[in-house]
């Protein structure tokens, strides 16, 4: 029996490029830049739960875990609606020849521009794709403070890029964007 061959881009990645083609995020991409903060938070937060847990419910320490609970919504609030209004980028940009290989999640992940302008993408919400040293991608990113978010990208020259490419609708929602912004 024959093993499938994989297909590049995968049906997930082609669901957020035409998602990201308009100018805005996939539900999935959304909830985890929205939620990113709670992964650390809950590491720090169990250790210190098992430490002052016992005496939370004495007295008026139900009070302040009312309010760190209270302090999390409006956190997890107010980064919602940043990501909301935050414009969707897009460029065609050449891989370079050094690939961080997918365990070394840390490691910024490295395209040049076609004036040679390295961009890199410390954080990606990409599926995996393996890259090809030299060939261009078109890639849909957000720029958050200072790092760039890889969203999605594609070959460039793939059959299937020309629906990939931004619509009317990604354009006018990036100059509404940063316009607002």
């Amino acid at each position: 029996m024959e093993k499938p061959k994989r297909t590049f881009p995968s049906r997930e990645m082609r669901a957020r490029l035409l998602t990201n083609r308009d100018g805005r995020l996939t539900p999935s991409q959304w909830r985890d830049m929205v939620t990113e903060p709670l992964v650390t938070l809950l590491l720090l937060l169990v250790p210190g739960m098992m430490v002052v847990g016992p005496r939370l419910f004495l007295g008026a320490g139900w009070m302040i875990g009312l309010g760190g609970l209270a302090a999390l919504a409006v956190m997890l609030l107010l980064r919602a609606q940043r990501y909301a209004r935050l414009p969707v980028h897009h460029a065609v940009l050449s891989a370079g020849d050094e690939f961080r290989p997918f365990w070394m999640f840390w490691k910024a992940q490295t395209f040049y521009t076609e004036s040679e302008k390295p961009l890199r993408f410390h954080k990606s919400l990409a599926p995996y794709m393996p890259l090809r040293s030299g060939e261009r991608y078109l890639v849909y990113y957000l720029k958050d403070a200072e790092t760039n978010v890889l969203l999605s990208l594609a070959p460039a020259d793939h059959d299937e890029a020309a629906q990939w490419q931004p619509s009317s609708i990604y354009e006018a929602r990036l100059k509404r964007r940063t316009r607002a912004g």
